[in-house]
């Protein structure tokens, strides 16, 4: 399961985002009603009554789930609970076909689906296009058990619409072997992140990477993560954090050298090639891509891994963090027993469950628990982190992906050295700003 999906496709997710928001009806022109898949006996994608009798209910969430049978187990669960029908609707496997999948749906106000699994950009768009409900029926006991910073994702205008299940955040992990070569200890500073960056680059071997590609939203996401530890974000370029943070990374590049020359063209499958390949020594990115590096088999074979708490910024420690989760199609005609079922899904039980699919839980007892640590290698951290790190979100607004956009395209040039520091705060801040304006 990816946590940033948006590097999956690219151009996908801009646009379908772009036009979600909008209430995008024209992207319905040559697609197909859903298709699910009976989970409990159950056919059809109409909700309400099904031939038999039985009320049945339609569950959005991930395609190929493995093993099947742990999802199986939590539908099934419910299912017999309830007394109802559960069909699984498979949402695409690219992220951007799943957005235009549910912008077809829901802007035609479509019933079908019942139960949606989206992530936090969708959330705010979909939220503003009217086609989510106000999870008021969801119990608080199952809110209460996440970390504030998700829940903060979740919300639009003072509500919540949607229930975390999912969560992934921005780790700092490192290859041991060289620091432990080097006599070097895990930097705790940025002044410590450039020093041992600077004797880990050699040999063809950089001390650090960035994502520093235009157009993917990996950049925004970076820049994020730097300024949110200056006490920054990109919706406020002018601010002393925010420009702070934009010299910080790119003298990381250009003055201290210890970030290849290629950051300013790189995203996250070039980087866990570098790094897979022996060419980085650090690397602050997401959980899963960590899980993922640390179970390839050379990187496993030939490199021991580490795993620290983010060095700290001008201002704080923090990392940013994304998540998946639970909500309710407002044109669903089974929307109480909808709240119910996220009630189950994000139980505890059912949470440690999805953990053995590769789902990491939000909860936050949950990330704790020794089953879900077993199935999942960064759980462990994350718990950790929920506990001692502070935790930023990505701004999220009803137009987040053109932020994202306008963003990426001038920071990408001042990374570049197409353009200065002040050039790059007086231009970003005019084009994030009209961004935000829609």
């Amino acid at each position: 399961m990816a946590y940033d999906s948006s590097s999956s496709n690219t151009v996908s997710r801009r646009n379908l985002l772009q036009q979600a928001g909008r209430g995008a009806v024209g992207l319905a022109a040559g697609l197909a009603l859903p298709e699910v898949l009976a989970a409990c006996g159950g056919g059809g994608s109409s909700g309400g009554t099904s031939s038999g009798g039985s009320k049945q209910l339609t569950v959005a969430y991930w395609s190929n789930v493995t093993p099947a049978q742990d999802l199986q187990a939590v539908f099934d669960g419910f299912a017999k609970q309830a007394g109802v029908k559960v069909t699984y609707f498979q949402e695409p496997q690219v992220f951007g076909d799943t957005v235009q999948k549910l912008t077809t749906y829901l802007s035609s106000g479509y019933s079908g689906l019942d139960v949606l699994w989206i992530d936090d950009f969708m959330t705010a768009t979909f939220s503003n296009a009217g086609w989510l409900v106000p999870l008021d029926n969801v119990s608080p006991e199952n809110f209460s058990a996440i970390a504030d910073a998700q829940l903060k994702l979740s919300t639009y205008n003072d509500h919540k619409y949607r229930l975390p299940a999912n969560f992934g955040s921005v780790i700092f992990f490192y290859r041991k072997d060289l620091f432990d070569k080097e006599g070097i200890s895990v930097p705790t500073t940025w002044d410590e992140l450039v020093a041992a960056g600077k004797k880990l680059t050699k040999n063809g071997v950089y001390g650090l990477s960035l994502a520093g590609k235009n157009g993917n939203t990996e950049l925004f996401n970076e820049m994020c993560y730097w300024m949110g530890q200056a006490g920054g974000d990109p919706l406020h370029m002018d601010s002393p954090g925010s420009r702070q943070a934009l010299q910080f990374v790119h003298d990381l590049i250009h003055v201290h050298k210890i970030a290849p020359p290629d950051a300013v063209t790189a995203d996250y499958t070039s980087i866990q090639t570098s790094f897979e390949n022996g060419k980085i020594a650090m690397w602050i990115s997401w959980d899963g891509l960590y899980a993922g590096t640390a179970m390839f088999p050379s990187v496993a074979k030939n490199y021991k891994m580490g795993v620290a708490a983010p060095p700290k910024g001008p201002k704080n420690n923090g990392t940013i963090i994304a998540n998946w989760g639970w909500a309710i199609n407002k044109y669903s005609k089974n929307q109480d027993l909808a709240a119910k079922f996220i009630d189950y899904a994000a139980s505890l039980q059912s949470e440690i469950t999805l953990a053995k699919t590769g789902n990491t839980p939000s909860r936050t007892d949950a990330l704790t628990n020794t089953d879900v640590q077993k199935a999942l290698i960064q759980a462990t951290y994350l718990a950790d982190y929920v506990k001692n790190v502070e935790l930023h979100y990505r701004p999220i607004t009803a137009h987040a992906q053109r932020v994202s956009d306008a963003f990426e395209q001038v920071v990408n040039k001042y990374l570049n050295n197409q353009i200065d520091l002040d050039a790059c705060v007086t231009q970003g801040k005019q084009a994030v700003d009209q961004a935000m304006q829609g």
